[in-house]
């Protein structure tokens, strides 16, 4: 079984223009070091309206060409950061419960919310308990420190709702020292039946992410974003993937595309490929099993998920 533990389903009015804009910075920027040149404008036509998918069936056509069998999809909530989108973060959440029903088979969503928002708490325990989303999704690069004040409050209140919370990790594109993976720590070590997931191998911090996931066992890691290294730096990324697997041990590193933003540098089928063909092409002095390759691109992840004993 291949699962993608990272994957955001998109609908322009769901977030806010300001990050639109922000994203197709980051396209315009990456385009022209490639030698192509397109403006804002071209990249939300051309590229960012290509996404749009309100009900997952794009994401269902694109699971079967990747041999992909389940999806976790992840909610945003920038609102408070760069502006309120059209469509309010608990419609939003509804959209993905509804979704997860007409794909019951083949998509998992979760719920996502800022922690500062008012209600945060009781958007939460609908979503999981009413509407049947199945974790959490946080972003502290929305302008929090996830060990802080009113935010560790949220953590109190959401870690007897029994379910993982994927948080993101690493530079990106806004905030990024809110997204230091040290500031998962103390909430690690004060819920230890809490599963905190940390997106991206802790990208920029992955050496301290490594120590953590040595000594934190409720911490695991997914390795979403890295297929611009995987193609580029091959050496590179294997080294990293290679330190993850020793500090977490198999059971705990994930596979995950941080779809639909990187299927036009690397379809899903393509990343999955890389991955599998790690025991025969990894570097010389790197080494990785069958086994671990099974791991993460979808064992593990089943059963963190509750979708095998």
């Amino acid at each position: 079984m291949v699962i993608d533990i990272h994957y955001h389903l998109l609908v322009e009015d769901w977030l806010p223009e300001a990050w639109w804009g922000a994203i197709s910075q980051v396209y315009v920027n990456a385009l022209k070091e490639m030698g192509m040149e397109m403006t804002i404008e071209d990249v939300k036509a051309n590229i960012l309206g290509s996404f749009w998918d309100p009900e997952g069936d794009k994401l269902v056509a694109q699971m079967e060409e990747s041999g992909i069998d389940k999806t976790v999809i992840l909610p945003q909530d920038f609102g408070l950061a760069m502006g309120e989108p059209k469509v309010s973060v608990e419609e939003q959440n509804k959209a993905y419960a509804e979704v997860q029903k007409k794909h019951p088979d083949r998509i998992i969503a979760f719920a996502g919310v800022d922690p500062r928002r008012p209600g945060a708490v009781d958007l939460m325990q609908r979503a999981i308990n009413e509407w049947g989303l199945k974790g959490i999704k946080l972003h502290p690069g929305a302008g929090y420190f996830p060990d802080e004040g009113e935010v560790y409050k949220f953590f109190e209140k959401i870690s007897n709702l029994n379910v993982p919370v994927l948080i993101h990790s690493g530079i990106w594109l806004g905030i990024s020292k809110t997204c230091d993976p040290i500031h998962f720590d103390n909430i690690l070590l004060s819920f230890p039946n809490l599963i905190i997931i940390a997106a991206h191998l802790g990208r920029g911090w992955q050496n301290v992410l490594f120590e953590m996931g040595a000594h934190r066992p409720n911490l695991l890691t997914d390795f979403c974003g890295w297929q611009i290294v995987s193609q580029q730096h091959y050496d590179i990324f294997c080294q990293n993937l290679r330190s993850a697997l020793t500090a977490f041990g198999p059971g705990r590193v994930l596979f995950g595309t941080d779809g639909p933003f990187f299927n036009p540098v690397m379809p899903g089928k393509d990343f999955i490929q890389l991955i599998r063909g790690l025991p025969k092409n990894a570097p010389e002095g790197i080494a990785f099993t069958a086994e671990e390759v099974e791991a993460m691109l979808g064992g593990s992840a089943a059963k963190i998920l509750g979708l095998s004993n």
